[in-house]
């Protein structure tokens, strides 16, 4: 893997939607010459595969983060999962009601021992439309699906499709997620919680690829090149906050 590969996955982690046209022109190579290479990584699987993650706002739903020990795995349900490197397990698990969700929070702590973090970002529930449904459906089949091809599969015009695509993704009810194998790809993914928001919005802006937060706490997510340069990195953000957690993934998944 060299750094052009770990640049355009960092692209593809930011916004799966990125042209290859626009990632060239970041890059300051061709078009073709990234189909080529984001063809090989997937064909090599260290791009295994696309996922569809689906705010659990948009079924009206709330949600939260929670990190655990990991001597042991949760065997419920949850939205999104990182295998961290050092001792930890990071979940986001989803239920119809704040109380329903803390209380959910409160089983896996009976069954997987105290957390380390626990994050519950603002949010508004959404009332979704019946098409909306039907649109994100479809898109669980295959989220890679064009505008023209669902358009085809719910026989509506591409126009709507679009429109209400442009409104789903504007909101963060939906995003495209490559599950990358990060031990093949020599990127290191890490996260950091911290309630220092503005100032690691500024800190982390060129690496930050993913960002849950309110004007309280957030969770950053960011790509590295080295274990070096992340501890580096950590570092100087620890001089601004000394109560910052990191946390390094192994692996990550989409919930089915």
């Amino acid at each position: 893997m060299d750094e052009v590969n770990k640049k355009i996955i960092f692209y593809l982690m930011k916004d799966f939607r990125y042209s290859q046209r626009k990632i060239a022109k970041e890059l300051n190579i061709s078009p073709p010459a990234v189909n080529y290479r984001v063809e090989r990584m997937t064909k090599d699987k260290i791009i295994k595969r696309v996922a569809l993650y689906v705010n659990p706002n948009f079924y009206g739903k709330y949600h939260g983060y929670v990190s655990f020990p990991n001597v042991k795995e949760w065997k419920g349900e949850y939205v999104f999962k990182v295998n961290c490197i050092e001792h930890l397990n990071v979940y986001e698990v989803e239920a119809d009601s704040m109380e329903a969700l803390k209380s959910k929070i409160n089983d896996m702590i009976a069954d997987l021992g105290e957390p380390e973090m626990i994050y519950f970002p603002e949010q508004t529930p959404y009332n979704p439309s019946i098409f909306d449904m039907k649109l994100l459906s479809v898109l669980k089949e295959n989220p890679t699906m064009t505008p023209v091809e669902l358009s085809e599969r719910l026989k509506v015009s591409s126009k709507t499709v679009r429109r209400h695509l442009r409104y789903l993704y504007k909101k963060e009810f939906i995003r495209l997620v490559p599950i990358v194998d990060i031990n093949s790809s020599g990127i290191i993914m890490y996260a950091v919680f911290t309630k220092k928001v503005e100032i690691a919005k500024k800190f982390f802006q060129s690496t930050m690829f993913r960002e849950v937060s309110d004007k309280n706490a957030g969770v950053f997510v960011n790509v590295g090149n080295s274990i070096q340069e992340v501890s580096d990195k950590i570092k100087k953000f620890r001089e601004f906050d000394p109560e910052a957690q990191l946390m390094i993934a192994e692996s990550y998944d989409v919930g089915s």
